[in-house]
């Protein structure tokens, strides 16, 4: 800003003293118009225009032709018009008129040192008060600048001595509006990485509660185990002991799946064809659809491909079709449909269970949640949250639903992959 108003004052000043220079000619050119057409009231002779009282800022006149005592020799062949003559150690500025109707023609003078400080004046006169602005304008935009960014400067001190994770910033009015997009998407921010801490620790706290009950049954097996009185209890109990440990290691893998479901920090990105992945899953599932005579179905098997992270389609597949076999009854149903709709591949699962009630739909993305009536000893309430966070990595959308009169459906949508 110094630098800007540094040039301007110097292009202010040029300009100025130009104009000045201009002035003075036109000043001479008026009172040759006068002297020209006989409008001055006065002699234009040696006793008016050359007397040693003038003083040396005064404009001269003087006819064509009679000498002066104090100003330039003019020389008669010279042409209407302006021209600077240097005489002795002056330099003046000279109007030659044209010849009047007497034949009489003048010329009018000024020492060029009067115009030159007339211009230098003026070009002092104008840059002056730019020069002040120097020291003003600092000031100025220091003062407007702390003031205007003091409400901001009491929020930071504000948010420095608190030990909440949360920025206050209730009131908002007090805040430069030029920062206020700002703190608000700092205020989301926080308020979104609040919520995220609170699920992590609820995922923690569960988690430990989840692990409890089979670690502490896995200890009772092994004191039972130890006191076995005979070979058939023993081997009853180790039985027992070692589905305890499968349902732990169960639990486990449950756990690690949601956990690198959550991160989304691998990027392993491959498009794969949903309708082989589907067909490799249910071929590792059958053994159980077949020890429960499920009737699957697979209604629509169209080829779709879309973008996979780190295999996790699979996951999602596997515990889709687990969920529906655990809560299908014996020789019940379950359809499968793989298609294509509005650009979205679909992945649809319905068996013939006995569903959720519709305020527990809304739950079912929650980990640990199992629906009251429902709840497995060999489940965590795991598998649909496990589903819901590849679907939120993937950008993909999932919805559970009800099917009238007994039923559940998992419908998973995502873009088609780009080929």
């Amino acid at each position: 800003m110094l630098a800007v108003l540094v040039l301007a004052t110097i292009a202010a000043a040029v300009t100025s003293y130009l104009q000045a220079s201009e002035i003075q000619d036109e000043t001479l050119l008026s009172v040759a118009q006068l002297v020209e057409t006989n409008q001055m009231d006065s002699p234009t002779d040696d006793d008016i225009f050359d007397d040693d009282h003038l003083d040396d800022s005064a404009v001269r006149v003087w006819q064509m032709g009679r000498k002066t005592r104090r100003g330039p020799d003019v020389n008669h062949k010279m042409k209407t018009g302006f021209h600077t003559v240097h005489e002795g150690d002056d330099f003046w500025r000279v109007f030659v008129t044209e010849k009047n109707r007497s034949g009489k023609q003048f010329f009018v003078a000024q020492k060029l040192s009067v115009s030159a400080e007339l211009a230098l004046n003026s070009a002092k006169n104008t840059a002056i008060p730019l020069l002040l602005l120097f020291l003003l304008v600092p000031l100025l935009v220091t003062f407007i600048v702390r003031h205007s960014f003091k409400p901001l400067n009491v929020l930071t001190r504000k948010i420095a001595s608190s030990d909440s994770l949360q920025l206050d910033a209730a009131n908002k009015n007090d805040i430069p509006v030029e920062v206020l997009p700002f703190v608000s998407a700092i205020d989301s921010l926080l308020e979104k990485n609040e919520a995220y801490n609170q699920r992590q620790r609820r995922f923690i706290a569960d988690a430990a509660h989840e692990l409890r009950t089979p670690i502490t049954a896995l200890s009772l097996e092994i004191e039972n185990v130890q006191s076995a009185k005979n070979e058939h209890s023993r081997q009853e109990r180790q039985s027992a002991l070692a589905k305890s440990v499968v349902r732990l290691q169960r639990l486990v893998n449950q756990l690690l799946d949601l956990a690198r479901a959550q991160s989304g920090l691998s990027n392993n990105n491959q498009t794969i064809n949903l309708s082989n992945m589907v067909k490799d899953q249910i071929g590792e599932l059958y053994p159980l659809v077949d020890s429960k005579h499920i009737d699957l179905q697979v209604l629509r098997n169209e080829s779709v491909h879309l973008e996979d992270n780190n295999n996790q389609i699979q996951h999602l597949i596997r515990n889709a079709l687990s969920n529906a076999i655990k809560f299908a009854p014996e020789s019940g149903c379950i359809n499968i449909e793989i298609y294509q709709e509005n650009g979205d591949a679909v992945f649809s699962v319905t068996d013939n269970g006995p569903g959720v009630t519709e305020d527990q739909l809304e739950k079912l993305h929650q980990p640990f949640y199992r629906p009251d009536g429902q709840a497995s000893g060999d489940g965590a309430g795991l598998g649909l949250a496990i589903c819901n966070e590849i679907a939120v990595q993937l950008k993909g959308r999932l919805t559970f639903s009800n099917i009238s009169p007994n039923g559940f459906n998992f419908n998973y949508r995502q873009k088609l992959a780009t080929q």
